[in-house]
């Protein structure tokens, strides 16, 4: 038998509220991507066995999720074959997407019936944002309502250090514009992740009450209505906003300055919204002329001497596909 999991990537607007006085912190919003995605294969085997694009990248992430699943249930070895893949450590989710879909490949390989709830949990993501998570299940635009502070959640850590910590819940999930292409772009920025990322929050949270409610406020009154009325303009000016509240301002400052005068160019070669996906390097823009606005930002890249990723994608509104292919 063989298992074939898609998946979406997402990309991380912003964390709304790490300042905790109202009881609660964290809370997300973000948005499934139809590309980059993984595409893995999933086969039993001997033991526990990694190949294809990227193995060596993701080869610890999916012995320790089999790991986990074996101790959990009675099953047997695995092997995974990576067909696509979603960088890593660039903003755009790759750790809870190769997570969750080898822990349900694993499970349709073996006939394990893995809930929505438990999964999370087993594999540790969703500790701080439930954006990946969401979007692994159903894909689409996602709001998520945070931990109880401090009782279920009593500090301030990425998913990665936020143990036994379960997904947030949703408040909001809604079809996003598919005909709103979003050019992705990666730099070479900093890949901020593990012992560093933990840091980060330990020495600079909790932020302050009022750039929580100025946050929540261009998200409330700005960038939802203009999601419900299709007003990519709207929508654009509120993820311009957001890249200077709160936590979000905190990501861009860290970044690199290569990512930041990307940044500039898009806005002034015809991009609407930009923003930085959680951490980037990877950054987004909404664009009238997406098409355009592709050729002027691969040009600019490749003149920058630095190099980089340059694509188009859209929203996917479905989520990953696990299925037997033989």
């Amino acid at each position: 038998m063989t298992v074939r999991v898609k998946t979406p990537s997402r990309l991380h607007f912003a964390l709304i509220d790490l300042n905790g006085s109202l009881g609660r912190i964290d809370g997300s919003v973000g948005v499934a991507l139809e590309r980059p995605g993984f595409e893995i294969y999933l086969r039993k085997a001997e033991g526990v066995e990694v190949k294809g694009e990227g193995a060596g990248r993701f080869s610890d992430r999916i012995r320790r999720v089999i790991g986990r699943l074996r101790e959990r249930f009675d099953i047997g070895g695995v092997e995974v074959e990576i067909k696509r893949h979603i960088p890593p450590h660039c903003g755009l989710g790759s750790g809870t997407q190769i997570s969750l879909a080898v822990a349900y490949g694993a499970a349709a390989l073996y006939g394990i019936d893995l809930s929505e709830e438990e999964a999370p949990l087993l594999v540790g993501r969703g500790g701080t944002s439930g954006i990946g998570v969401t979007a692994f299940h159903r894909g689409g635009f996602i709001i998520d309502g945070g931990h109880r502070f401090p009782d279920q959640k009593s500090s301030y850590l990425p998913s990665s250090a936020s143990k036994d910590v379960p997904p947030p819940p949703v408040l909001l999930r809604t079809d996003f514009p598919e005909d709103w292409d979003i050019l992705i772009v990666i730099p070479p920025g900093r890949h901020v992740s593990g012992e560093e990322e933990v840091r980060l929050f330990k020495r600079l949270c909790p932020i302050p009450a009022c750039d929580v409610e100025r946050l929540c406020r261009v998200i409330l009154m700005e960038m939802l209505p203009a999601l419900i009325e299709r007003d990519l303009e709207k929508f654009g000016d509120a993820v311009n906003r957001v890249q200077e509240i709160g936590w979000k301002r905190i990501e861009v400052e860290v970044q690199d300055e290569v990512v930041r005068e990307t940044m500039r160019f898009l806005r002034e070669n015809g991009a609407l919204g930009v923003g930085l996906s959680s951490w980037g390097p990877a950054l987004y823009a909404f664009s009238e002329n997406p098409e355009e606005l592709l050729e002027k930002t691969e040009e600019f890249l490749g003149s920058s001497g630095g190099g980089g990723i340059c694509l188009l994608s859209r929203a996917d509104n479905r989520g990953a596909v696990v299925e037997r292919v033989g």
